[in-house]
């Protein structure tokens, strides 16, 4: 295409500060105190043309100034390290600079005015994997500049120069084989032409200059008659190599260009420019200085300034075919092209254009090119430049404090370079310290800057108070101060000087003082719509879309010219509202409406277009013919995704991250170009579909006849657009959130979010500064990478072997990211991605701009919402939000990813929409989507403790569910368990109650019961009324008192308290003997056996309460319990089997128990060791009471198991004996272990131990036995001790004849003499009232028993001892006295009741015989 095609600036913004490597090249020249203090500003650039993957869309920039060389490496696809060069020549300007590329290595060649320089920086190379990973300083991503401090002092790499004066021009070339460098520098008077061998660094000087055939004299007066001023000064030179031989091509100020040969050093050709070619006279350039370009060693470009104009000479080196006498090649003319009236900064030319980079008189810049490859009419079209940052934009709204309105400006993402701003905090604070910029994030940065604001204000008004108005505008006027100095630093250092042409790239680069920019090639519409008003350009290039329809092309052009014209008359002010407003969500035509409303009101102050504008529309409009034809096909233009195309069942999610290497477009300069461009494309798009809408309002408004449709197509493309450009603009810190990674992993254990997109990796975090836009950050992370997949296989490119330019690639990456954030597309890359950002207050912005009228992938953000607003903290309206979505998740592929994607119903909606299934989801399948959703949704919401809100989802499950769905069990359970968490216990058993599915039911229950035991809560574990559920509660209940520890068990005093409230009275007391059976078994508390007596004692009571016939309590047999139940038992035929060994147990068996552990912790309180004691008997376990001094307890175990407590009494008299005897205070210590309540105090342990002995005596002893008295004196005696008085009246109560055996057996004799004296004289009459006998010998009473035998062997006693004796034979005729008294008293009783009863025997058989 023969015409020109408009080229945009793209700046790479919100980059690193660059990392410069420093070198000091030190020659030891002495030319430096000569040299002038003219400003030497050169730049230029090389194009890689490797066609190693690397070297893609990679080149290098270059500017001076002075002495000073800046170097820098820029790839679009890989991150490179240590990139920037900057040399200093020892204070020596800088004249020339050239790079040359060789198959291995990048020749930098300089020219200073008093060295010249080589040097030579191989080429990497490694085998790249694009999206393979790699560190930043793999070879790969390493610049040629990486290692250069370790080459850069090679002696043979300089030459000094040994000129006359000050050098005003230099060129160097690299010959083809990089065998020979040519440098030529020009002097006033003389043009030096230095050889440099690259092998050993030699160098050879040469002079360049013509024969003269007259005198010296003659030739310079000659000079001197030509012009005052020399005009045979070179002005530019370059070098060429043709069929091995070079030349040098120089430009004099004559305007003559001529070529010498410098291997005859001699003019092979000359031309006159200015003369149309040939010798001719000299003339003297204008008021610019002549410049060449080389294109290639045959073509070449002059710039030549006249006194009126200039103009642009293409010229070629050509041989000379016709002129014998000629040499061999010749100058030819080919082009002359007229340059614009505007003052030259610098050039580049092709073999097709010419691109030149211009200033005006009023500092504007301008970049223009211009296609003079044919005959045609050619005309410089200007490429669109970045403005200045907008002052005007930044506006402070009435209450909008002036710090967030002028930061939020300043510290936007790519509006001013870290380096500016911090210029401009040191010309603000007039300070000259400085901070590493390097180091220095822009947080800090903005701390730092907003500090010093801050201090300046407080020094404005420190000694005096303001007023709030007046502190605004003092701060407004601070604040206003330093953006003025960021504006002209940011002015200064994005001042071009320079224009490289990058061939390979279809671009070029622009070099500023400080920075660096492309000018990329526009894509047609783009191009179209920047030169609307060409109305004829436009046509003719529309023209093969209307089929070389003349009258629809110039439609076309008509209607883009006229929404041109709009865009210039709508004041920026009013473009600024209708932003604000959009992003407020009001209507795009509601906006419009006003607007055209207000400009056609009569009152022309209120008025946005002059009424004359909108009345010029409107005839212009109407003179348009096929309007709609054209409104169409614009609309068709700025469409990004075809409606009518069938819709993808592809979820196109890109799993893999944009590795800094490797992946085009993919380094930090890449990215920003990318973005920035989307961002172009996005605003200029943005601005058409605006002025389009109000040329369609306003011929709405007169009623023409134009589709309807098309202003609702205008508006929703404009609110399109206005996404994009807010995707573009807004900022986004590159860090990781704070929350990031709780809020991953609250959706990763959710299973609604599989960490395949992670956006906060460290390479991400590698680009630029912490704050960027989301799109790039979009573009970082996965963004690229899906449009670079879709490039790939919709243009089935090869970007490894195939070269590609921008316009090939940059363009279409572009479109594909259109195509991935349009609002409508198909695509959830982007919605996925910034899903899994957890940047909630940009989810929802993007959510509230899509709101109110995109209707695609409604469902998918209404997800992303909830999840942002649950995060946020408002779960009401997440609730809501994902209650509208449930019904949906089968109409979202979104939705199915997220929510299905781990469920068995993913796999068969998957294989559903492969097959083509046009009925599309069945019931069930939704239904089961919809239970999935729920479940997932209520795990998130467990994820941040919104209980609340679940028991609310799970009821919205329920009711959407059948009574009889099988998934309606688990949403009651949910319920169930949420009111638990919640504490609402009676709500949760309710929940149970109604719980369909029986065992989740007793699952319910069991954890309800549990619960409450931990809570402590057994009041309303008790009243519940388990309605059905009453055996599993008890079985509940009992499960867990059997499953804890017996220690510290309330689990069985509830259950007795629960069946005693029920009045089942034995099953209480069958928990309480289980409890005093573990106590037994397992418990290690030291108040285990208290705890036992107190259970078998509750367990006595319960079953005293219950019917006789049911006083008994089976339990199982347990370890020597089985032994000692076989022990008692004669056969062990009649042992229980092993499977039911259970013993029955009746209340006397269970009193005897108690009795038993009573005992056992009496003795408990004496020994340690009483576990050992545990399965002792009865009776060993009374003798170790009773030798412990607990009597009454050993009495209390003796009656209760039935067997003799003769024991315990003997061993309590024989206590008592000693506490007589020893009269010690240690018997009280035995004393008060026993019951002496009952007892009359006493303060001599003897007697209080007497007494004791004399209350149990009485307690115990059965009537009319003597058995305990008899074994208590027997005791006595045994122990030669005095049997008391109450003892001893008490037995001869009792039986005084076992008594006095007592005393005889004994040997205690005389007072078995005295006892035998009182029995006999008692039998005889005589205190019969004190024995065992109630009356004396009569005739009326019956026969005494009289212990003959006792008194017989104590009548022989006490001969026996009376012989030693008088003692005892005194005792002994006493004795034998009473007994020969009693028999004759006996004799004579005898005979006096034989007597009686024969009369008596008479007188009844008299009786008896008168009666017969």
């Amino acid at each position: 295409m023969d015409v020109n095609m408009s080229y945009r600036e793209v700046a790479t913004k919100n980059l690193k500060p660059a990392d410069w490597i420093d070198v000091t090249i030190h020659t030891g020249d002495t030319l430096n105190s000569l040299q002038d203090s003219q400003n030497f500003e050169i730049s230029g650039g090389h194009s890689y043309k490797n066609n190693n993957v690397m070297y893609r869309n990679r080149f290098i920039y270059w500017r001076t100034n002075k002495s000073v060389l800046e170097l820098g490496e820029v790839s679009l696809d890989i991150s490179l390290v240590r990139n920037q060069l900057r040399m200093r020549f020892n204070e020596s300007t800088v004249l020339n600079v050239s790079l040359t590329e060789q198959p291995q290595a990048i020749t930098l060649l300089v020219v200073t005015v008093s060295s010249v320089h080589r040097y030579v920086f191989p080429l990497k190379t490694a085998t790249v994997e694009v999206g393979a990973a790699a560190g930043p300083d793999d070879l790969q991503s390493q610049s040629i500049f990486y290692d250069v401090t370790e080459k850069i002092d090679d002696p043979s790499a300089y030459f000094l120069t040994d000129g006359l004066g000050m050098p005003t021009v230099a060129a160097s070339f690299m010959s083809k084989h990089a065998q020979v460098a040519h440098f030529a520098v020009a002097y006033p008077n003389k043009l030096l032409h230095h050889v440099m061998n690259c092998v050993d660094g030699a160098t050879v000087t040469q002079e360049v200059k013509e024969p003269h055939l007259m005198p010296r004299f003659l030739y310079k007066f000659a000079g001197a008659l030509r012009r005052a001023e020399s005009v045979d000064a070179a002005n530019d030179m370059s070098f060429s190599e043709i069929d091995g031989k070079t030349y040098l091509l120089v430009v004099y100020r004559s305007n003559e260009l001529r070529l010498w040969s410098l291997d005859t050093m001699q003019a092979v050709s000359t031309i006159n420019c200015c003369s149309g070619g040939g010798v001719g006279a000299p003339t003297a350039q204008g008021p610019q200085t002549n410049v060449i370009r080389k294109i290639d060693d045959r073509n070449f470009c002059v710039f030549l300034s006249h006194d009126e104009g200039a103009e642009f000479v293409c010229v070629q080196i050509d041989k000379n075919m016709t002129d014998v006498g000629s040499r061999d090649i010749e100058l030819i003319v080919k082009h002359t092209v007229v340059a614009p009236d505007m003052d030259l900064i610098d050039f580049n030319v092709t073999l097709t254009h010419i691109w030149a980079l211009w200033s005006n008189v009023e500092g504007d810049f301008n970049a223009s090119t211009i296609h003079y490859g044919s005959n045609q009419a050619i005309q410089w079209v200007s490429s669109v430049l970045e403005p200045p940052p907008d002052r005007y934009c930044l506006t402070t709204e009435q209450g909008i404090d002036p710090r967030e309105a002028y930061c939020s400006y300043i510290f936007h993402p790519g509006r001013f370079d870290r380096t500016v701003i911090t210029k401009a905090l040191y010309m603000f604070r007039r300070v000259n310290l400085q901070f590493d910029v390097r180091q220095l994030s822009m947080t800090v940065l903005k701390e730092q800057v907003c500090q010093a604001v801050e201090d300046e204000i407080q020094n404005e008004f420190k000694e005096f108070v303001v007023s709030d108005e007046e502190y605004l505008e003092i701060a407004t006027r601070l604040w206003d101060r330093f953006y003025s100095c960021c504006e002209q630093y940011h002015i200064k250092y994005s001042e071009p000087i320079g224009l490289s042409i990058l061939g390979g790239m279809d671009a070029a680069c622009l070099i500023r003082r400080q920075s660096f920019a492309l000018l990329r090639p526009c894509e047609l519409w783009e191009h179209i719509l920047l030169i609307g008003e060409q109305a004829t350009d436009v046509a003719s290039l529309m023209s093969p879309f209307f089929q070389d329809n003349l009258s629809m092309s110039t439609a076309f052009a008509e209607l883009i010219r006229i929404v041109t014209q709009v865009e210039k008359t709508l004041p920026e002010d009013v473009k600024m509202e209708m932003d604000k407003k959009l992003y407020q969500r009001e209507s795009p035509i509601d906006l419009v409406a006003k607007l055209v409303a207000r400009s056609l009101d009569d009152d022309d102050t209120g008025a946005i277009f002059p009424m004359d504008t909108v009345q010029k529309l409107k005839i212009e409009l109407e003179q348009i013919p096929n309007l709609q034809d054209a409104v169409d096909m614009l609309l068709n233009i700025l469409c990004v995704i075809d409606p009518d195309a069938p819709p993808s069942n592809d979820y196109a999610r890109s799993t893999r991250f944009l590795l800094p290497t490797g992946a085009l477009f993919g380094s930090e300069y890449g990215i920003s170009i990318l973005a920035e461009t989307f961002k172009q494309m996005a605003l200029i798009r943005f601005s058409v579909c605006r002025n389009l809408l109000i040329v369609l309002y306003i011929l709405d408004q007169e009623h023409c006849e134009t589709d309807q449709s098309f202003l609702t197509t205008t508006e929703n493309y404009m609110r399109s657009y206005y996404t994009l450009v807010w995707m573009a603009v807004t900022p986004i810190s590159s860090n990781t959130p704070a929350g990031f990674e709780a809020s991953i992993q609250r959706l990763n254990r959710a299973q609604l979010f599989d960490g395949y997109s992670r956006p906060y990796s460290s390479h991400v975090r590698g680009y630029g500064d912490d704050q960027t836009t989301l799109l790039c950050l979009f573009l970082r992370s996965k963004g690229l990478f899906s449009a670079l997949s879709k490039l790939l296989k919709e243009s089935s490119m090869q970007l490894e072997t195939e070269p590609a330019t921008l316009r090939q690639t940059l363009l279409k990456l572009v479109t594909y990211s259109n195509q991935m954030l349009w609002p409508e597309s198909p695509s959830y890359v982007f919605p996925e991605w910034l899903y899994g950002t957890c940047h909630q207050i940009i989810v929802q912005d993007y959510v509230r701009l899509l709101a109110d009228w995109c209707e695609s992938k409604s469902y998918c953000r209404a997800f992303m919402l909830a999840v942002t607003l649950l995060d946020c903290g408002e779960t009401q309206k997440a609730v809501i939000l994902f209650q509208n979505t449930a019904e949906m998740v089968l109409d979202d592929a979104f939705l199915i990813e997220h929510v299905l994607k781990t469920t068995p119903l993913y796999s068969q909606i998957k294989e559903s929409l492969e097959l083509g299934n046009d009925d599309g989801p069945s019931v069930e399948d939704r239904k089961q989507a919809m239970v999935h959703y729920y479940l997932k949704v209520i795990q998130l919401f467990e994820q941040y403790s919104a209980v609340d809100y679940i028991i609310q989802l799970a009821l919205t499950a329920i009711s959407k569910l059948g009574d009889h769905d099988p998934q309606l069990p688990m949403f009651q359970s949910i319920v169930f368990n949420n009111h638990m968490h919640l504490g609402h216990y009676e709500d949760a058993y309710h929940a149970l109650i109604y719980n369909a599915d029986i065992s989740r039911r007793k699952d319910c229950l069991r954890q309800l019961v549990v619960t409450l035991f931990q809570c402590k809560n057994l009041d309303l574990l008790m009243k519940l009324p388990y309605n059905g559920l009453q055996n599993e509660f008890e079985s509940i209940v009992e499960s867990r008192a059997r499953s804890l520890s017996i220690d510290q068990n309330d689990v069985y005093n509830f259950l007795y308290a629960f069946h005693t409230s029920k009045g089942n009275m034995r099953k209480a007391a069958t928990v309480m003997y289980e409890q005093a059976m573990r106590l037994q078994v397992s418990s290690n508390d030291p108040k285990a056996l208290e705890k036992r007596c107190s259970a078998l004692l509750i367990c006595v009571n319960c079953l005293n309460l219950v019917d006789s016939r049911y006083r008994w309590i089976a339990k199982p047999i347990i370890g020597d319990e089985r032994e000692s139940t076989a022990m008692d038992l004669d056969n062990e035929d009649d042992l229980p089997p092993i499977d039911d060994e259970v013993l029955v147990l009746e209340l006397d068996d269970i009193r005897r128990e108690l009795v038993y552990n009573v005992a056992l912790k009496e003795l408990s309180h004496y020994r340690k060791d009483i576990a050992a004691y545990v399965l002792a008997g009865a009776e060993e376990l009374s003798y170790l009471l009773g030798s412990y001094g607990l009597y009454t307890a050993a009495l209390k175990l003796s009656r209760g198991h039935k067997f003799s407590v003769l024991p315990t009494f003997q061993s309590l008299a024989a206590a008592c004996v000693s506490a007589t005897e020893e009269a010690a205070s240690d018997a009280w210590d035995w004393l008060q272990n026993n019951d002496l309540a009952d007892l009359p105090h006493r303060n001599n342990a003897a007697d209080m131990a007497w007494s004791l002995l004399q209350k149990l005596i009485l307690d115990h002893e059965l009537k009319d036995s003597t058995v305990i008295r008899k074994s208590v004196v027997n005791r006595l005696l045994t122990m030669n001790a005095f049997v008391p008085k109450w003892l001893y009246d008490s037995y001869k109560l009792s039986n005084s004849r076992e008594l006095l055996q007592l005393y005889v057996r004994h040997n205690r004799l005389l007072e078995a003499a005295d006892m035998a004296s009182e029995m006999i004289c008692a039998m005889l009459g005589a205190g019969s009232e004190y024995f065992d006998f109630q009356q004396s010998i009569n005739v009326t009473t019956p026969q005494l028993a009289f212990p003959i035998n006792t008194i017989d062997l104590l009548l022989h006693a006490l001969k026996v001892n009376g012989k030693e004796n008088s003692e005892y034979e005194v005792a002994c005729i006493q004795l034998e006295e009473d007994v020969a008294r009693y028999i004759e008293t006996v004799s004579r009783t005898t005979s006096d009741k034989m007597k009686v009863a024969i009369l008596r025997n008479r007188e009844e058989q008299q009786l008896q015989a008168l009666r017969q």
